[in-house]
């Protein structure tokens, strides 16, 4: 049997040691390669992280759609404040807004004792001026026959001739006078004029109303439009007012619905230069049966743009504007970016025409960072149409 100290004891001994201190190397070899991965992971995904994402299209040609976006807003097409004819205290009120009714429809009607009251008077007075005709008349007849027999002259006889024909007058005047009141007792039903919509109503039950004959203020009862026609009238400006002819349809986009347009027709120019906008005053009509659009809905018109060859247009907002002049990031193949120098031509709204210095082939940055620099890396994303439309 070998004691401890025999030389195979020796050598399992240094062997156990070998292993223990190679597993030791590989354990801590491990560890360093993997944090060294983690790192260089770490870091490649800091790289990626830091590289930016944009939009970018294609500059569009004027074939491919370029077109003047122009601001307005719709109106209807008969809109027409009311207001009373005859003062009082408000009855009752049929409608209310958005209630649709009909021409000669009662919407209101006001209650006018005042007016009563110098109606009677009214008809008293022309009774008595009746009377006083009738006895002016049979005075005059009785002078007529007087005169014949010398007994009153022919001045008096005159006199009372004119004084019966006065009093005739002064009954025609009082006749007048109730049929004023007669007509006034009928302006207390308040119709509406024509088919439409209430838009406003200002006044609710027992509120004293005035036709401002007084103090000259008039209070707006209700407001009515027959929105079954709109129009808009949009100032266009002075270098391409020309392109813009009676006949012409001209698609809109209401705010809220960017997903439809409307066809407008353009039924007139005002054939005139506004001398301080620069603008010629442009009227559209579209019909609204359903009352899909709303009356001062803000809307865009699309006119047709017609530009020279070579002549491109861009969002507004890919300008970069740096002390060396105007600038365009365009992306080169390797996703690097070279700021391209352009020039700018007419304003379009949402648009810019470009006549130097981009191609329809070209991949331009939209909405560029603010620290964009020549030879960036960046990562694109090609933008949609509805992208573009936002951007």
């Amino acid at each position: 049997m070998p004691t401890p100290s025999s030389p195979n004891s020796f050598k399992r001994m240094r062997l156990i040691v070998l292993v223990v201190l190679l597993c030791a190397i590989l354990a801590v070899a491990w560890g360093i390669f993997s944090r060294r991965a983690a790192h260089a992971d770490l870091v490649s995904d800091a790289e990626q992280a830091a590289i930016p994402h944009v939009g970018v299209m294609h500059p569009l040609s004027d074939e491919s759609g370029g077109e003047l976006v122009l601001p307005g807003s719709l109106q209807a097409w008969v809109e027409t404040p009311i207001y009373a004819h005859t003062s009082g205290y408000l009855k009752s009120w049929k409608v209310d807004i958005g209630q649709a009714v009909t021409a000669g429809q009662l919407i209101a009607e006001i209650e006018t004792p005042e007016i009563v009251q110098q109606a009677l008077q009214a008809e008293a007075d022309l009774r008595t001026a009746v009377a006083n005709a009738q006895l002016a008349e049979i005075t005059a007849q009785r002078y007529t026959t007087l005169l014949a027999t010398k007994t009153v002259s022919q001045q008096d006889l005159d006199n009372k001739q004119y004084d019966a024909a006065a009093k005739q007058a002064a009954v025609q005047a009082a006749r007048n006078n109730l049929e004023r009141f007669h007509q006034l007792d009928v302006y207390k039903r308040i119709v509406a004029p024509y088919n439409g919509i209430i838009t406003v109503r200002n006044i609710d039950i027992g509120t004293m109303i005035d036709t401002g004959s007084a103090n000259g203020k008039a209070r707006e009862l209700f407001h009515l439009a027959d929105t079954r026609k709109l129009r808009a009238y949009i100032p266009v400006p002075e270098d391409q007012g020309a392109l813009v002819h009676k006949g012409d349809t001209v698609p809109i986009s209401v705010r809220g619905q960017a997903d439809r347009t409307w066809s407008a027709l353009c039924t007139d120019t005002a054939h005139a230069v506004d001398p301080v906008t620069h603008t010629v005053l442009v009227e559209l009509q579209l019909d609204n049966p359903q009352n899909t659009l709303l009356p001062g809905a803000y809307i865009e018109a699309h006119f047709r743009q017609h530009s020279a060859p070579g002549v491109v247009t861009m969002p507004a907002n890919a300008l970069i504007f740096r002390a060396e002049g105007t600038f365009m990031a365009v992306l080169l193949p390797d996703n690097t970016v070279h700021l391209q120098p352009i020039t700018v031509g007419k304003n379009l709204g949402r648009a810019i025409e470009i006549t130097q210095g981009l191609n329809a082939g070209q991949q331009v940055i939209v909405s560029p960072p603010d620290d964009i620099s020549e030879g960036d890396r960046v990562a694109p994303e090609e933008m949609t149409r509805m992208q573009r439309k936002k951007s």
